[in-house]
């Protein structure tokens, strides 16, 4: 009640929390409000449960997902979130400046209506029960939000780790929502493949179906 009285019913919508009130980080190092660009909101406006984005440069696709997952923690009880990376120290500085410090930047009253109950190099766990947190698998327990960042890249350099992702976090997050994103490496490897089914699948007009992936693609010139 709190909450609505300072900002409004309009704060009960999550695409208004969304553009309203986090906080990121810029290129040169600069915190600044959220608002999400062209491509991020498209993304926000039109994510199905499977999600593929083919990006040809960096738009903040993982920001943006973070920021999601971040906003269903705060609001949504017992909420599992996980971002998965293909190295230890991307994890943590995604989870440094995408999630804990979006999370700190919040005005007290929305802190405080979300305490932590847990913080670490990778976790964030509150006392709604929800937990988000970065990790290089999601193997472990049952996720309803999954992203998968530079998953091509994983695919083409690190394919045991691509194998990992796709026989421990995929399952872990089966019932959930998945976003596997980055530019492309190479024309094999499964990124690729999902890639070339969703194509095919948007390409085909056929409705899709909770499994099957959407393609989303943003090019140099938008």
């Amino acid at each position: 009640a709190p909450l609505i009285a300072q900002y409004g019913e309009q704060f009960r919508s999550p695409r208004w929390r969304l553009s309203n009130i986090y906080t990121v980080v810029d290129k040169s190092g600069t915190k600044m409000p959220f608002r999400p660009n062209a491509e991020q909101l498209d993304f926000i406006v039109n994510m199905s449960e499977r999600n593929v984005i083919l990006k040809a440069r960096q738009l903040g696709m993982t920001t943006v997902s973070c920021l999601i997952y971040l906003d269903d923690c705060l609001w949504r009880p017992d909420t599992r979130a996980t971002i998965v990376a293909h190295k230890l120290d991307e994890a943590q500085e995604i989870f440094r400046s995408k999630i804990k410090g979006p999370y700190l930047d919040l005005p007290p009253l929305l802190r405080r209506a979300a305490p932590l109950l847990r913080d670490n190099e990778t976790t964030l766990e509150f006392a709604n029960g929800s937990v988000i947190r970065v990790s290089l698998s999601a193997r472990s327990g049952t996720v309803q939000w999954l992203h998968v960042s530079e998953y091509g890249k994983m695919c083409a350099v690190y394919p045991n780790k691509a194998k990992e992702v796709r026989t421990g976090s995929f399952p872990a997050a089966e019932q959930g929502v998945i976003t596997i994103e980055s530019t492309a490496e190479g024309n094999e490897g499964d990124f690729f493949n999902k890639c070339n089914d969703a194509q095919l699948s948007a390409a085909s007009g056929d409705e899709l179906t909770r499994l099957d992936y959407k393609f989303f693609f943003y090019s140099w010139i938008g």
